[in-house]
């Protein structure tokens, strides 16, 4: 996975720009190796089914899968790059609903989405909104691999 850090150059979308509905899709995929989902694994999430492929085949998943935080992190790298660097976001208030919808095995090849569920202005502070996004992380064959709602705040326009 690339280190490199996403920039907020480019962020522009203010909390005016924005309409509930509005999708915003990766532009680019990842792919998770067995070396990645068990150097990832043995960092921090050691479960036997994340290292070991007879472990893997052992368990409930018939083989090594990644941890559903690596699924998470790796998603999210995407959705960073969709999504969060292109508005002025200015910080999460919380993450809810986080649901692994099925097991990531090696080879999968990552991609997500960022859907605008809601938006409020704060009552608090004129200078930021509430935005709530929902992501969806799927895989190679379109399928839903994990979803959760981020609730966020964005600079809305001076």
């Amino acid at each position: 996975m690339d280190a490199t850090p996403v920039s907020d150059a480019d962020a522009t979308l203010s909390y005016e720009a924005l309409a509930v509905g509005d999708t915003f899709d990766a532009e680019r995929t990842t792919t998770l190796t067995e070396d990645d989902i068990t150097a990832f694994a043995g960092e921090y999430d050691p479960q036997p089914f994340h290292l070991d492929r007879e472990a893997g085949a052992a368990s409930m998943f018939d083989g090594l899968v990644a941890s559903g935080l690596h699924t998470y992190c790796a998603c999210n790298r995407l959705a960073t790059e969709a999504f969060f660097s292109r508005v002025a976001f200015m910080g999460g208030r919380g993450v809810d609903d986080l649901r692994w919808q099925r097991p990531v095995r090696p080879g999968d090849t990552l991609s997500a989405s960022v859907e605008v569920v809601s938006k409020r202005p704060s009552e608090s502070n004129p200078e930021r909104g509430y935005v709530d996004v929902a992501v969806t992380g799927t895989n190679g064959d379109d399928e839903t691999v994990v979803t959760w709602t981020v609730l966020g705040m964005v600079r809305r326009e001076a």
